[in-house]
């Protein structure tokens, strides 16, 4: 894996990025996270024969934090097809977790055909996020202490031994860098101004059979509960759900071997990964 910096959407972001050849697979992280949560899984992937990117999106990470980008679910889509257009990636299968399955649905919604999969990692964009919720995030945008991050970051693992101090204080430094909560700070405010006109799973119903989706979630997802996955599936009769056990927010980094079987199997069109720790419907 390399880690290199790289100029899209008018900013310089940080990709990393494995394999030379193969299927293009875009992976894109949640709100106030970064691409190198993805670690784990661009080494495999790219082990199978992919090439595999995972990019920090605006105000994000090691990504530009500049107030006048726009933070929202239209601007960071837009941020990713520039991506893809400026490093020659004509189709990929999409990966996004939490607000990154939201701005990856946006992408799809805008550019179908160059959607080679679709999968939803405990995404946002499926159903309008309440008043209390969204008062919630912003109130905790306010607060970056040791403390306050290492609280949030509980809430979206089961095992609490993920939450390492390195793994705090890294949050924390990199969230409190410059220009981080001035740009953190625009995506709250449009979170109560404009987030829930941007939801997607009515596009996701129009565009049904147009490319496989699949939702991967955790059945002990506090962040975004699985009723929402189930809620969604029965709009969309071609989608898949994999619900993966003993896990929250972060499959993809409290079961790596088990989420990447998943998602592996899935892209290669070869049916289910055969385990007791994964349901599926659809």
């Amino acid at each position: 894996m390399i880690v290199y910096p790289f100029e899209a959407g008018g900013i310089t972001t940080r990709v990393l990025t494995a394999g030379d050849t193969g299927p293009a697979v875009l992976l894109l992280h949640g709100f106030t996270s970064r691409a190198d949560r993805w670690q784990n899984t661009v080494t495999s992937m790219a082990a199978q024969g992919y090439r595999v990117f995972a990019p920090d999106l605006p105000g994000h990470g090691f990504a530009e934090k500049r107030l006048a980008s726009n933070h929202s679910v239209s601007g960071y889509r837009d941020f990713v097809i520039d991506l893809m257009n400026r490093l020659g990636i004509e189709r990929a299968s999409l990966v996004g977790t939490s607000l990154g399955g939201h701005v990856l649905a946006a992408v799809a919604k805008e550019e179908p055909d160059r959607v080679e999969n679709l999968v939803m990692v405990c995404s946002m964009g499926l159903e309008a996020l309440p008043a209390e919720k969204v008062a919630a995030i912003r109130a905790g945008l306010t607060d970056m202490s040791v403390n306050a991050i290492r609280q949030r970051l509980l809430s979206v693992f089961t095992d609490p031994r993920f939450v390492t101090d390195e793994l705090v204080r890294e949050d924390m430094l990199i969230n409190t860098s410059p220009g981080a909560g001035a740009s953190l700070g625009k995506f709250g405010d449009y979170l109560s101004s404009g987030f829930n006109d941007d939801l997607v799973l009515d596009d996701l119903v129009s565009l049904d059979s147009r490319f496989p989706l699949l939702m991967i979630w955790g059945e002990n997802d506090k962040i975004a509960p699985p009723r929402i996955a189930y809620n969604a599936h029965e709009r969309l009769p071609h989608s898949r759900v994999a619900m993966m056990r003993q896990v929250a927010h972060t499959p993809y980094i409290e079961n790596p071997p088990l989420f990447e079987s998943i998602l592996l199997k899935f892209i290669q069109g070869k049916g289910d990964v055969s385990s007791s720790d994964v349901e599926y419907r659809g």
